[in-house]
């Protein structure tokens, strides 16, 4: 009696007026932060409300639907009552100041497991990397929770996060609870763990990784394991991840710890007849009820959970569950087609919480059961139902559960649906948006669309080999050559400006051909390196002769506008300052000297001529962070800022640091236009030499930004400085 005290000391007075009371003082919350089963708590909290110790009501529980349930408050009497008996031995209460962050389950109190808890103290101090592997529901999340606990009263910091088929290792970034800029090379993530020897990662569910992200999944463990971040991966088999780490196989309990799941009010023969005919599973026992018979000794749990939990359930309760199983990651409980079924089926422990955001799915092991069970005319007609549902809601979180399901139907024109929300998606859920691809052109490998839109995506992700993979399925196909091309620039071949300048000239749209020339000359521009400095000079001013600017006039101006821009570039890097002058002063005559784009390169000129460690170049850089902190384009100010760290860099580091810290690079980077992803590798090449301590991190990440964005001259040089630095 004196758990169930405690777990509701734990919750502050101010809740007992409340009209919205966390799940955790309901009695499902109660259970399972007792770890009993649900009818355990029945004659206790009797008697402790008998005793004035605890008393209940009806409130809305947060997440469980819109009608009232019953919730239970601890009375001042009880408070009294736990302070007074506080060195008696009961499992300790959660607290709420320790530093367990992320997607950390509910804390349950941990029945046994004494020696799988050693174990995995050994292995972590040994900051190894442990799977923990078991059935479903056998207490593998439990274990791992409490094993949390314990390390973050020892002064430790916990994160903790799931993987469902449609996360990526950003996404699981997020997860954590880190905010961080996101990373294209994923081990590069593994470098905010670097200063953070106390630090714990545990991941759940990791056998629900999607085969389109395996590959970045296994890059990203094996970065943790080489840099010994100790790590906890549970999951079931069969487990999609080579083994390297030590394995630690979660069996059921012994059957005098399983009894203790029942509670003390059942006498013992009683409760030991449950647990062995339960085979001491956790979850198993966990769903028992009074009512219901229990299985033959012959019988396993599954057949236990279809014949005996959900055989003798209400009609209510079958007909909420078919929606739940269609689930394909845990969803928000109002988010559901019927929320209020979300109560009615947590009071029969068939669901599974994500606290920080109130998230719920099916238990994994009745999903399995039922799911086994569906025809696959039910399985369409709930995946249509789950459409109806979803496509209501314009969110991006509807739209991947919706396509989910639109693919799983196998819906023909799945790819011009996809295409129309791939803007959206691609940038908000690159992960989710990601793994539908894949799911989608695994179930029509023919279409084109679908292939090109995946291979696009990839390569927008610098996930190269990926994109080869998707590409090599439609070999031969003319319209997917622009995506060859992409490859080709990526992978930094030789001679790829001139395969675009033959690609171009045998365009016969002239919009389309003008489109492309100008891309090629912009992003050649910014891929200039000292090599053969002078004949990429020359070959660009001949690609830039070979433009012409359209007839129509307001587009006219914006080409010639874009061509004195290009040749005021090409004229400081040759070094003809007065030459750039007199383009400035073309732009000067339709314009004004006021104008964005003239203070923008009046400002480059300036940097550029001005010679370091000089008076002039002092009140240059003065001037040129003055007007950079008043423009009001993004691209120009940011571009400003990264010159001027580069200015800088040699003379005033600390300097450059502090300006390279005020550029909004997460602002820029959602721009995702092939400008702004230029500045972004900027920024990390920036990165690796203002922030010593991650330089190899920062110059990996640089190097695929350049790649992707069509600077393989950049990413070259900056590969060799990566191999001089490791």
């Amino acid at each position: 009696m004196l758990r169930i005290l405690r777990w509701l000391e734990s919750h502050p007075a101010s809740l007992e007026s409340a009209w919205d009371v966390p799940r955790s003082l309901s009695l499902e919350g109660i259970a399972d932060g007792v770890g009993v089963v649900r009818s355990a708590l029945f004659q206790p909290m009797s008697l402790l409300e008998e005793k004035e110790l605890l008393f209940t009501r009806q409130a809305h529980v947060l997440g469980g639907g819109r009608r009232k349930r019953k919730v239970v408050h601890i009375t001042q009497e009880g408070r009294d009552f736990v302070l007074q008996n506080s060195d008696e031995k009961v499992t300790s209460r959660p607290d709420a100041s320790l530093k367990i962050f992320g997607q950390a389950p509910t804390y349950t109190s941990l029945i046994g497991r004494e020696k799988e808890t050693e174990q995995l103290l050994n292995h972590l101090n040994a900051r190894k990397q442990i799977h923990l592997r078991g059935l479903p529901g056998i207490g593998k999340s439990t274990l791992a929770r409490s094993l949390a606990e314990t390390l973050a009263k020892d002064g430790k910091e916990v994160r903790w996060a799931g993987i469902d088929a449609y996360t990526d290792v950003s996404m699981l970034m997020q997860r954590f609870g880190f905010e961080t800029t996101t990373m294209l090379d994923v081990s590069s993530y593994v470098s905010l763990f670097i200063d953070q020897p106390e630090l714990t990662l545990i991941i759940d569910d990791i056998q629900a990784v999607s085969d389109r992200h395996k590959d970045a999944f296994s890059q990203f463990f094996s970065s943790l394991e080489e840099m010994n971040i100790p790590t906890i991966l549970i999951g079931r088999e069969p487990q999609p991840f080579a083994t390297e780490g030590p394995v630690l196989s979660l069996g059921p309990l012994e059957t005098k710890q399983a009894i203790q799941l029942l509670g003390e009010e059942m006498d013992d023969e009683k409760r030991t007849e449950i647990a062995d005919r339960l085979g001491g599973h956790p979850l198993a026992i966990l769903m028992y009820d009074d009512s219901t018979p229990l299985p033959e000794e012959s019988d396993d749990v599954r057949a236990y959970v279809e014949q005996v939990v959900l055989g003798e359930v209400s009609a209510d309760v079958h007909d909420a569950i078919p929606p739940f199983l269609m689930l394909p990651f845990p969803v928000p409980a109002e988010r559901m087609i019927n929320p209020e079924d979300v109560s009615l089926l947590d009071e029969h422990a068939l669901l599974r919480w994500i606290p920080n955001d109130l998230s719920m799915e099916m238990q994994h092991l009745v999903r399995n059961v039922c799911r086994s069970n569906l025809t696959e005319n039910e399985l369409d007609k709930l995946h249509l139902e789950s459409i109806e549902h979803w496509s209501q809601h314009s969110d991006s979180f509807s739209s991947i559960a919706e396509f989910h399901h639109r693919i799983q139907r196998g819906e023909q024109d799945i790819g011009s649906m996809l295409s129309q929300q791939a803007t959206v998606l691609m940038h908000e859920r690159s992960g989710s948006f990601a793994t539908l691809l894949d799911e989608a052109v695994v179930l029509q490998p023919e279409n084109i669309e679908l292939i090109g839109l995946a291979t696009q995506h990839a390569l927008n992700r610098a996930e190269l080999d990926v994109a080869k993979e998707y590409i090599s399925q439609a070999e031969g196909d003319s319209n997917l050559d622009h995506l060859r091309l992409q490859i080709a620039h990526f992978e930094g071949k030789k001679g790829t400006i001139e395969s675009f300048e033959k690609a171009y000239k045998a365009l016969e749209d002239p919009d389309e051909k003008l489109r492309l020339q100008l891309s090629v000359v912009s992003r050649a521009i910014d891929d200039m390196v000292e090599e053969n400095h002078s004949e990429q000079l020359d070959i660009l001013e001949r690609m830039i002769q070979d433009i012409r600017p359209p007839e129509e006039a307001s587009v006219r101006q914006i080409v010639l506008t874009s061509l004195v821009v290009m040749k005021h570039s090409i004229a400081l890097q040759r070094g003809d300052y007065s030459g750039a002058a007199f383009l400035r002063d073309q732009l000067i005559s339709i314009a004004s000297e006021h104008d964005t784009l003239v203070q923008f390169l009046s400002a480059k000129a300036s940097v550029a001529s001005s010679k370091p460690n000089t008076m002039e170049f002092a009140l240059t850089i003065k001037e040129v962070e003055r007007i950079s902190e008043h423009l009001k384009q993004p691209l120009y100010k940011a571009s400003l800022q990264l010159l001027l760290c580069e200015a800088l860099l040699e003379t005033e580091p600390f300097r450059a640091q502090h300006i390279h810290s005020t550029v909004d690079i997460t602002m820029i980077e959602s721009m995702e236009t092939a400008t702004a992803n230029r500045l972004v590798a900027r920024w990390w090449a920036l990165r690796a030499f203002l922030e010593p301590q991650q330089k190899v991190p920062s110059i990996r990440e640089a190097i695929l930004r350049f790649r992707l964005s069509g600077c393989p001259n950049r990413a070259r040089t900056l590969s060799k400085q990566l191999h001089q630095s490791i």
